[in-house]
């Protein structure tokens, strides 16, 4: 390893510096600064610190006015001694101990530190519940529980993820319509944000209340990303069917009918590789006699020439990484790539999605950057471009687009760990569900958990290990539940998304133990509560399926007045109700369309079981009967159409 590693740092010296030294760099050049001499720094939200940071920490105590960082440690438990690793605030001790030998360490003085130990805690001074849950949530304080039921802690139990987000949503719009509540004072966390964005993402936006996704997005998925990608694929492949038709589907390119028509050429004819899409198309199959192959030539020649330019580009350097991304920054340009990306950001944004505006409006100058990078530390390699793909693919995949909040009133939507909250009346913590809350995490590093216990034993900081991380996540999830001023929900799932039964987390159990009279009480997956026109539709046609077996019809009935006494929406509710009641019911199809069909005469050789049937169906329409056995059934087709007429 240590070999490997020098060798790295011998490649990149005066190239490139890790992002792990950007921290390291700056450390060195804050003494330098004419800025930080006479500034106040404050550090807000930080829970620990990495040994970079400490010297960053350091830098600062010496060249600025002031440094003041704030701990979150309860006053009564001795913050300045050292504590054991399994006590909630064991981080904040050791922060705090770390900056005080620092602070010695650097003659800096320390001024008098201000201690906010007022008990309950401002923003509890009207929630009681949530004041003793603060107090006594992951600690060892003796007692006999809550005295009564919390009325603003709650628990409740949905069949899935699907129904759990439905109720959260019910209650998001209860307590903005009835109680006052503004939608950025709401916010709703959970400990699988993968899991549960899709969902959360679907409903909000179908109820459309504005909300922030507080979480970094891959760009793999990006229309310039896949571009990139497919023209790669294009040439690697030779112009196969699948490559090209993927390239041109991607997005950048106007998919109009006529590459229809260009899709069905070439899956009729076969056309694959680079000669057979380099000349011109001049064969006709059967059924396209009337195809213009002069238009569906020129849709072919608007494709092909980007392409081929690229691909002759490619093949005319020596495939050194440099030419490479040459030739595909010019390939971009040629196709206009980032001024398609322009446009696109503008119609999204004047569509109303100015998260997706934004993606948009970042993701071109990621990949030139990326490729800037590409070509400045493996300019002068030579690789296959195949290979040269797969680093790309790399790449991409390392890519993540942050975003700013749309709007001021909206709901945050983030994780446990990642996600900080400010202001926040009412929290939703959806997912409280045995392997999420605390997450089960895979260890794949080098070291064992028995090597960075002696490495830390001899002075030498890493990574926590499994027992420390379980620590740590406990804290960011009391940091979380203790947010809330008014109202902590708190929600799990009887199955996953997948069908399979899960359990709920052991925090529901220390939950009902700090408060014996908190129930866990099922959603209500009935209830026909909704804030738009378009939610309110999905919620009719989910009564008119189920009616008669509402818990309430009487509101389903409303719901139907409201919509059925609207002039916009009375037409679609009488297509919606008799869809709904409508009846099938299976009858012949008569005598006039059974002699079109099969003729007036039947014949071919039939099972025992089918002539039977023909002969007394024939009979009964009065048709003559030609079978190769006709004077073995004749009588027994005179008897069964006797049994057909008879009662």
């Amino acid at each position: 390893m240590q070999v490997v590693f020098a060798g790295f740092q011998e490649f990149i010296e005066k190239k490139y510096i890790t992002a792990e030294e950007v921290l390291d760099v700056l450390s060195r050049m804050i003494p330098r600064s004419e800025i930080l001499k006479d500034s106040v720094v404050t550090l807000d939200g930080f829970v620990d610190f990495t040994p970079v940071q400490y010297r960053v920490l350091e830098q600062l105590m010496l060249c600025s006015r002031q440094v003041v960082v704030t701990a979150i440690v309860d006053a009564g438990e001795k913050p300045y001694e050292a504590g054991k690793a399994q006590e909630l605030f064991h981080m904040s001790r050791r922060t705090i101990r770390k900056l005080d030998s620092l602070a010695a360490a650097c003659n800096v003085p320390r001024d008098k530190d201000i201690l906010l130990n007022a008990v309950p805690g401002w923003r509890f001074r009207e929630s009681p519940g949530l004041a003793y849950l603060e107090q006594h949530l992951f600690r060892t304080r003796p007692g006999n529980g809550y005295p009564g039921k919390p009325e603003d802690i709650f628990i409740r139990r949905a069949k899935n993820p699907q129904e759990e987000v439905e109720a959260v949503l019910q209650e998001i719009c209860r307590c903005v319509r009835e109680e006052g509540y503004r939608y950025r004072e709401i916010a709703v966390v959970t400990g699988d944000l993968p899991g549960y964005q899709n969902e959360l993402e679907r409903q909000f936006e179908s109820q459309q209340i504005p909300f922030f996704l507080d979480d970094k997005r891959q760009v793999m998925g990006d229309p310039l990303v896949e571009f990139i990608r497919a023209a790669l694929q294009v040439v690697v492949k030779d112009f196969s069917y699948e490559s090209v038709f993927r390239y041109i589907k991607t997005g950048l390119l106007p998919v109009n009918e006529q590459v229809w028509r260009l899709e069905n050429y070439v899956r009729a004819l076969g056309i694959r590789g680079f000669k057979r899409w380099s000349g011109p198309w001049e064969q006709v199959y059967a059924g396209a006699e009337h195809l213009n192959l002069e238009t569906l030539n020129a849709c072919r020649e608007e494709i092909f020439a980007p392409l081929a330019a690229f691909r002759e580009e490619l093949r005319a350097e020596r495939g050194s990484v440099r030419s490479m991304v040459l030739a595909l920054v010019h390939f971009l340009q040629s196709v206009g790539a980032q001024e398609k990306m322009a446009r696109f950001e503008a119609e999204v944004k004047a569509a109303g999605d100015p998260v997706q505006a934004m993606e948009y409006g970042q993701v071109y100058g990621l990949v030139m950057e990326l490729l800037d990078r590409m070509e400045g530390l493996l300019g002068d390699e030579n690789m296959p471009l195949k290979e040269f793909a797969k680093v790309l693919d790399a790449g991409f995949e390392e890519i993540r687009v942050g975003f700013i909040p749309a709007t001021v009133d909206r709901v945050v939507i983030g994780d446990i760990t990642r996600t900080r909250l400010d202001h926040v009346k009412v929290l939703f913590l959806v997912g409280a569900n045995d392997g999420i809350i605390p997450q089960a995490k895979e260890r794949n590093g080098i070291l064992t958990d028995l090597e960075r216990t002696f490495l830390k034993e001899q002075d030498v900081e890493l990574a926590p290990t499994a027992r420390e991380d379980g620590f740590m996540q406990r804290f960011y999830l009391y940091l979380m539940m203790t947010k809330p001023s008014d109202r902590l929900w708190i929600s799990y799932a009887d199955m996953s998304s997948a069908g399979k039964g899960i359990r709920p987390s052991s925090l529901i159990g220390r939950l009902q133990r700090m408060f014996p009279q908190l129930a866990v009480d099922a959603v209500d997956g009935g209830s026909l509560s909704f804030s738009t026109a378009k939610a309110g539709k999905k919620r009719l046609v989910e009564g008119l399926r189920a009616f008669g077996g509402l818990a309430d019809e009487k509101e389903f009935l409303e719901l139907y007045r409201w919509f059925f006494g609207s002039d916009e929406y009375r037409e679609q509710v009488k297509e919606l109700l008799e869809a709904a009641f409508y009846s099938y019911e299976e009858r012949g199809i008569g005598r006039l369309a059974a002699r079109e069909l099969y003729g007036q005469f039947l014949r071919g050789s039939v099972t025992r079981l089918e002539r039977y049937a023909a002969c007394a169906y024939a009979h009964f329409l009065g048709f003559g009967l030609e079978l190769k056995e006709r004077r073995e059934y004749r009588l027994e087709a005179v008897d069964l159409g006797n049994l057909f007429h008879a009662p």
